[in-house]
């Protein structure tokens, strides 16, 4: 709120807060909206599957690199300006990734559109808590966190209507009306902090964290198709985490650094950027297995898959705004330990899947999952960034931010990779239970001569034998190695209730009472 900015003299606090929400919404809806049309695309742009993989890793990488320098931009050119432009670039990326006419362009649109997108989240935080007390902030935060909710859950629902009955190039063009309308209330209604400083680029910081980002970044993203020990993996992940931990030492010796690591010397920050990070790892293993699971064993649509999940978004809108405005009253260690202990309880039931899991069964437990992680995201978030002084909150949101990428990036790899390998593993297992003599072997022929006896030849029952028992054997194994990565997030999120019992913000908060942490020497 800058030092002459008051609450009470901030215009249209809320509308500002919509608007805020705009360019989140459009920003965090690209990362789940693309993914459903990329078949689409692989066939109009004449690429294949490893080539089109870059439309989405461009757009990661790009956006990875951009975001440690939210503090410095937003310094040279003012939060508000710096996210009026952010958002016309997105925009302007997004209409041009419409008419891409070959897959190159289309890349270079997607570094275009990230180079906009990379800063909205940020600056989105950054204003947000310029904008709003910390008494307020709660409730805010809870419809704020609407927009990181609903996105992912509306993303495949409208990708597979636009790709299933109209054009993959709508998933890009209906950016434009509300980009253009954000723009616009951006520039005439957003505040003007007047928070323009003359600090001067940190070039190590800058080329540290953008070479170490993306040799990190791009390691991660060839973990699911290459493995670990791939020369497209482990060089650049080594590479990228020893140019990060030398980022680490030059920035704590910089005076004016390009990302101020000092913020994590406060413990309850630094605890809030470790429990959100856990707890959307948490929230992507269902986002990302679940449709996997809807279209590949239950044979959902794109279109199907989307309005399944539709209803615990909504639903669990509700519990995130409640939380928010009750952050205050109770804390949010209380929202945190309710909301991961029905995560950790739905979590774990999802890795009892099977191939005939009953649909009403998994929306239940996709409802109530979903729910809490509303609970405990946003108010653990709030609370950690509730201490820091104006001056701190758009490092504090650009650092955090950055931390939760590369989090991203590596809950990915780590996921995609184990799910697939344990696939793998179930497959060789499962097979070697069709020996002859074997009960499942004994199962093979009884198929094979019940197909003989329907005026299959002897050779031809073999062979529709054996692929009947492959499909069984892939689709089990398949589901079988879901329920491994369930277990996996059942223990990331245990990790992350145990986690809340040392995040005391009601003890912080009488600390807090009359001051705020300042830039720390």
């Amino acid at each position: 709120m800058g030092k002459e900015d008051s609450f009470e003299e901030i215009k249209f606090p809320y509308l500002q807060l919509a608007i805020l929400i705009i360019g989140t919404f459009m920003a965090v809806l690209d990362n789940s909206i693309v993914n459903v049309a990329i078949p689409k695309m692989e066939t109009a742009l004449n690429s294949n599957t490893n080539q089109i993989q870059w439309v989405i890793t461009a757009y990661m990488l790009v956006s990875g690199i951009t975001i440690p320098m939210t503090s410095w931009l937003s310094d040279k050119f003012g939060s508000k300006q710096l996210f009026t432009y952010s958002l016309i670039f997105f925009t302007i990326g997004s209409t041009l990734c419409g008419m891409a006419w070959n897959l190159p362009s289309m890349i270079l649109f997607r570094i275009i559109q990230a180079l906009g997108g990379g800063f909205l989240m940020p600056l989105a935080n950054t204003l947000l808590y310029k904008i709003f007390p910390p008494e307020k902030r709660g409730g805010v935060m809870g419809i704020f966190g609407l927009a990181v909710m609903l996105a992912p859950a509306f993303g495949p629902l409208l990708s597979g209507y636009f790709v299933q009955y109209a054009s993959w190039r709508l998933i890009f063009y209906m950016n434009l009306p509300l980009g253009v309308v954000g723009a616009f209330l951006s520039i005439f209604v957003l505040h003007d902090f007047n928070d323009k400083s003359a600090s001067k680029l940190d070039g190590w910081g800058l080329a540290l964290s953008s070479i170490g980002l993306f040799s990190l970044l791009y390691g991660f993203t060839n973990v699911s198709s290459n493995g670990w020990h791939s020369t497209l993996v482990y060089p650049y992940l080594i590479a990228g985490a020893l140019l990060l931990i030398i980022l680490v030492v030059v920035e704590l010796k910089v005076d004016k650094p390009l990302i101020q690591f000092r913020v994590l010397q406060d413990y309850l920050l630094s605890m809030s950027v470790v429990i959100t990070s856990l707890v959307q790892r948490t929230m992507f293993v269902s986002l990302f297995l679940l449709p996997l699971y809807f279209e590949n064993i239950l044979e959902y649509t794109p279109e199907k898959t989307g309005i399944f999940m539709t209803p615990a978004a909504l639903i669990s809108a509700v519990f995130m705004v409640a939380g928010g405005l009750l952050l205050n009253r109770v804390g949010a260690r209380l929202f945190a330990v309710v909301g991961l202990t029905i995560t950790l309880i739905t979590t774990y039931g999802f890795s009892f899947l099977d191939v005939n899991t009953p649909s009403s069964h998994l929306q239940v437990l996709y409802i109530f999952r979903t729910i809490g992680v509303s609970l405990a995201l946003m108010p653990v978030m709030a609370a950690g960034m509730n201490r820091l002084s104006n001056d701190l909150i758009s490092q504090a949101s650009g650092l955090s931010n950055t931390i939760r990428q590369v989090a991203s990036s590596l809950g990915t790899a780590i996921f995609t990779y184990y799910e697939a390998h344990r696939t793998l593993i179930h497959e060789s297992e499962m097979a070697s239970q069709y020996n002859p003599g074997s009960p499942k072997g004994v199962q093979l022929n009884g198929l094979e001569l019940n197909l003989m006896q329907h005026g299959m030849s002897a050779a031809q029952a073999h062979v529709t034998a054996l692929e009947t028992i492959i499909g069984i054997i892939d689709q089990n194994s398949f589901v079988a190695a879901i329920n491994d990565t369930f277990m996996v997030g059942t223990i990331l999120t245990a990790i992350s209730l145990i986690l809340t019992f040392f995040f005391n913000d009601k003890k912080y908060s009488k600390e807090r009472e009359g001051s705020h942490i300042t830039m720390m020497e």
